[in-house]
């Protein structure tokens, strides 16, 4: 079974770790800085692990009422992949406000 779930022993900064049974396949962390949290490692085994890293790191920022997100990822090839997803646009990595996000057609 895959889990993904906050990892409660690292306290610099939020992480969630993407399991099955004890292996990690993937993981994303970030800091709150503000209203703004800056995601600055995404990591996985597979790519269509993104979509579900991401959403569960923004949902515990838009718990604590974080407005936006920014996407300090230097990798290109996970920025397209994250326009692909919808979570950027071409102008920016920031998606300015997580709580829309949510609540969009896509985001079903």
């Amino acid at each position: 079974m895959i889990t993904i779930l906050p990892n409660k022993e690292v306290t610099d900064r939020i992480l969630f770790e993407l399991r099955e049974n004890e292996e990690i396949l993937g993981s994303v962390s970030g800091v709150i800085v503000g209203e703004t949290l800056v995601i600055s490692q995404l990591d996985s085994v597979e790519e269509i692990f993104y979509d579900g890293l991401l959403r569960a790191i923004l949902a515990y920022a838009d718990n604590r009422f974080v407005k936006s997100a920014r996407f300090d990822i230097s990798d290109e090839r996970k920025l397209y992949r994250l326009r692909g997803f919808g979570f950027i646009d071409e102008e920016s990595n920031v998606l300015p406000d997580i709580n829309a996000f949510f609540k969009e057609d896509k985001c079903d």
